[in-house]
């Protein structure tokens, strides 16, 4: 079999697939990446089992229908540092070669019959959603999943579809991240996806060329189709939180400033944090906030803001700033809001006037 690709295209394709290939796997299958020409379509796979990949090629020649399974990692090297605008492919059964002007590569090819079968056909109701909110709405919650994989039910993205949103919701146990926009889908029911199956989707559909997503679901997968490309992702087994349980539902004191200034303090305050307990202090009284932080043996950081308190008392109050920082960073508007029960109580961080999305922070105990 022999082909002729686009490099630019078949570059992006494989790069996109190989972000699901496991850097260790039972099979060494699983590290490869599936190559086939059926029906006069050239298609790229890939899958660790949990999350899957298929895309189309859309800028090829090929004298003959056939398939191959090469190393992922080792291709997606290859062909991004290919000269020239078109590879060159030949399998003769054994090895395939890629080859683009005076390059050449010849690489061991597996069995595609051991390649494992998995459908990117997901049944069930077929939503549709704009890629670029979802992106946006992913950017402004997946940072706050926990990080470790042992906690399945809070290491992913909590996707809700209600009567009147769509909403995402992420959180580790110490801060809580929601984003949500209008649910004109009609569809109703709720899906929790891994921290790592959304690492590659976001990654991937940042690239694509329409903001048309597709999303299928038959409860214990979901399926995304865009830009000639399906993802399928196992839905996690476990129960997401009652996040509901923790959004307060009244505040005492609220506080609005220059989020890039507030930015700025924290990061500066942050450096005597991590020398000491990792705790930053806020004190509130009379349209000043004091933010500090110390360590017994390295010293002590003070900076003090001026706030437009629109209500409430006087307060102090204690956070790890890596997730009040995180939170802020994460806004686009110019002015935070700042939004406090009391000193005991998760903080509300939220855009001035703006809609749509929300961070709380869980307190830490001052020493």
């Amino acid at each position: 079999m022999k082909l002729t690709v686009s490099k630019g295209e078949l570059a992006t394709k494989i790069s996109m697939v190989s972000r699901v290939v496991p850097a260790k796997a039972v099979k060494p299958v699983l590290q490869g990446i599936l190559f086939k020409v059926s029906d006069g379509r050239l298609t790229i796979s890939a899958t660790d089992l949990e999350t899957g990949f298929v895309t189309e090629v859309r800028e090829f020649n090929a004298d003959e229908d056939g398939a191959f399974v090469v190393e992922g990692k080792v291709v997606d090297e290859v062909v991004r540092s290919m000269p020239g605008d078109q590879v060159h492919i030949e399998y003769d059964g054994i090895s395939a070669t890629f080859s683009s002007q005076k390059s050449r590569f010849t690489l061991p090819t597996m069995n595609p019959k051991e390649f494992p079968e998995f459908s990117p056909d997901v049944t069930g109701e077929e939503i549709t959603l704009s890629t670029t909110q979802v992106e946006t709405m992913l950017e402004r919650t997946m940072f706050s999943a926990a990080k470790e994989e042992i906690m399945r039910n809070l290491n992913g993205v909590l996707w809700e579809f209600d009567s009147d949103y769509l909403r995402f919701v992420a959180a580790d146990g110490f801060r809580l991240a929601l984003a949500e926009t209008t649910n004109d889908s009609g569809f109703l029911g709720t899906f929790l996806l891994s921290l790592n199956s959304m690492k590659d989707f976001l990654s991937s559909i940042k690239s694509a060329s329409s903001d048309e997503l597709i999303v299928r679901t038959d409860g214990r997968r979901v399926g995304f189709t865009f830009d000639g490309t399906q993802m399928v992702v196992r839905v996690v087994d476990a129960e997401f939180p009652n996040y509901k349980t923790v959004l307060p539902k009244d505040f005492r004191t609220r506080v609005v400033m220059n989020n890039d200034l507030f930015i700025e303090v924290l990061k500066r305050v942050s450096i005597a944090a991590k020398l000491g307990s990792e705790t930053v202090k806020l004190e509130i009284r009379d349209e000043v906030m004091r933010v500090s932080a110390r360590s017994s043996d390295r010293g002590e950081a003070v900076e003090e803001v001026e706030v437009d308190v629109k209500d409430g008392e006087d307060l102090i109050i204690g956070f790890n700033p890596k997730f009040l920082l995180e939170a802020c960073q994460h806004i686009d508007t110019e002015s935070v809001e700042l939004n406090f029960k009391d000193s005991n109580s998760p903080v509300q961080i939220n855009p001035v006037d703006v809609e749509g999305y929300l961070y709380i922070v869980m307190p830490v105990r001052l020493i």
